[in-house]
C-alpha cells in the first residue's frame, strides 16, 4: 500500500531537520514529543484526494515558514506521500528515486 495523508503522520520538532512520516494509527507510540499533522487528524481522513494534495502542500509550509524546520528536510520526508509527489515535478530533487521506492498516486 502507498503512503498517503490518509495513512501517515507528518511528525516534527521545531527548528530542527527532525521531520518524518509515521504510519497512523501510531505503531509502539513513536510520534510521543513530536508535533504531527495530517493522518491523525479526522478532516484529512474525510477528504479527497485534490483536497489532501493541497493541505500537504499547506502543511509543508507551515512547517518551513512557521515552525522553521528545514526545508530539505520537509521535502525529504514527504517525499514518501503520494499527495506530495503528485505535485511535484520530475526534476525536483529525490522525486525519481522516491517514485522508484513507493510507486505511483493512490
Amino acid at each position: 500500500m502507498n503512503a498517503t495523508a490518509k495513512t501517515h503522520m507528518l511528525c516534527w520538532k521545531p527548528g530542527t531537520d527532525d521531520v518524518w512520516l509515521c504510519p497512523w494509527p501510531d505503531p509502539g507510540d513513536r510520534s510521543r514529543g513530536y508535533w504531527t499533522a495530517l493522518a491523525c487528524y479526522t478532516h484529512v481522513q474525510h477528504a479527497d484526494a485534490r483536497i489532501r494534495k493541497m493541505i500537504v502542500f499547506v502543511e509543508a509550509m507551515h512547517l518551513i515558514v512557521r515552525d522553521r524546520c528545514d526545508p530539505q528536510a520537509v521535502h525529504r520526508a514527504l517525499l514518501g506521500l503520494d499527495e506530495y509527489r503528485s505535485g511535484c515535478s520530475d526534476d525536483m530533487p529525490g522525486f525519481l528515486d522516491a517514485e522508484r521506492r513507493y510507486g505511483g498516486d493512490e
